[in-house]
């Protein structure tokens, strides 16, 4: 086939129309099953490239081992004459590859575009990476640590970083979008098959962000479109179903699970100080309770914090400034490494939290956080 008439066929081929239906591409050596539609035409050109390093790999490596063989040195002669120059060959290895990188460069071309360009009616889903956490944000307000869409529509994913440089790879998807601090990036994908049972999609924080990196790792769910209304409405209201003397045990631990990779229950100090009693003062309840306190925040005891005429009235007032202002008084000897989580939880996810802490020692110190039951830990809320 003339390279003229290759051209239209490769890029109709590696570009099909992204809001159609497409089946799932299968698993190859290289590549984990697709499960988006821009899978076949990614996979394509990834394949199509690849072949290309496959043929060029065993005709340089085939013509090397030949030329060994024949113009290896016999005896104690030694032929130093050869060619110096000859056109066709040259001219050969200009144009070949030089045609072969034009035609990947429009197929990828012509994709990048089209990932680029979230459709008008994309269901829009605001993303917040934070060290070590996403948090996925729906138009409800419903808010949730793994990130579910719906299947069959395409799903436009608005991001920015709290803190530093992280990146949001759905390797089934084939989507991959740096995440910066200071502004917003975003990726936009279509995935037509619902995942079933206990099955999902890997994400994945692909830019190292520093030591409890490798815990961004997240699921991905793709319900049908009933399942998804309905699991929207139900996580944006499920704080709210909750009795406020349930509130402690059955929101906070769920609400906890996004804290615990830089916080333990144990008293071992990770990125942040642990909830348990890991400096001898008590828990964070206690230490944040005792008058005579000499657990350090700034370099002095926290008890010139706490209490009638000091900047926190009580406990409660400076843990939840703690929540939203982190980094308004550090705990020695920490640094400012925790996000605040204003407009993340509201009054009552902070009262949840700080009733956590209240009765911290009614809880298992291991995952998943739940309330102990007859000393056995009950299974924590869904």
């Amino acid at each position: 086939m003339p390279v003229t008439n290759l051209i239209p066929t490769l890029l109709m081929q590696s570009s099909a129309t992204p809001g159609a239906a497409q089946p799932v591409t299968p698993k190859t050596f290289w590549l984990p099953e697709g499960a988006s539609t821009f899978s076949r035409q990614n996979d394509w050109v990834f394949d199509f490239i690849n072949y290309i390093n496959y043929f060029f790999f065993f005709l340089v490596v085939g013509i090397m081992l030949y030329f060994v063989w024949k113009y290896r040195q016999k005896g104690r002669e030694v032929y130093a004459r050869g060619p110096s120059h000859n056109t066709v060959l040259e001219l050969g290895w200009t144009i070949l590859p030089t045609i072969i990188v034009v035609i990947i460069f429009f197929m990828g071309f012509r994709g990048f575009t089209q990932m680029k360009v979230a459709p008008a009616n994309a269901y829009q889903i605001d993303v917040v990476a934070s060290r070590w956490n996403w948090v996925f944000k729906y138009p409800n307000g419903a808010t949730s640590d793994d990130l579910y869409i719906p299947a069959g529509k395409p799903v436009n994913l608005v991001m920015r970083s709290e803190d530093v440089l992280h990146s949001l790879f759905i390797r089934d998807f084939r989507v991959k979008q740096d995440v910066v601090p200071g502004r917003y990036t975003s990726l936009w994908f279509q995935a037509d098959n619902p995942t079933e049972g206990e099955k999902f999609h890997w994400l994945f924080c692909t830019e190292f962000c520093g030591k409890d990196h490798s815990n961004m790792n997240r699921k991905v769910f793709v319900l049908n479109e009933s399942d998804f209304a309905s699991w929207v409405i139900e996580q944006g209201r499920w704080l709210d179903k909750i009795p406020a003397e349930e509130l402690y045990f059955k929101a906070g631990p769920k609400i906890f699970a996004r804290c615990a990779s830089c916080h333990t229950l144990d008293g071992k100090a990770s990125t942040g100080p642990s909830w348990g009693n890991y400096d001898g003062s008590g828990n964070i309840w206690k230490r944040s309770n005792d008058p005579n306190t000499a657990h350090k925040v700034d370099g002095k005891p926290l008890s010139e914090l706490i209490g009638v005429g000091k900047q926190y009235e009580n406990a409660k007032s400076y843990l939840r400034n703690s929540i939203l202002n982190p980094n308004e008084h550090l705990v020695d000897p920490f640094g400012p490494a925790m996000p605040t989580f204003r407009g993340q939880l509201n009054d009552k996810a902070i009262d949840a939290v700080i009733g956590m802490m209240e009765h911290l020692d009614e809880f298992d110190t291991k995952a998943p956080f739940a309330k102990k039951t007859d000393g056995a830990a009950a299974p924590a809320p869904k």
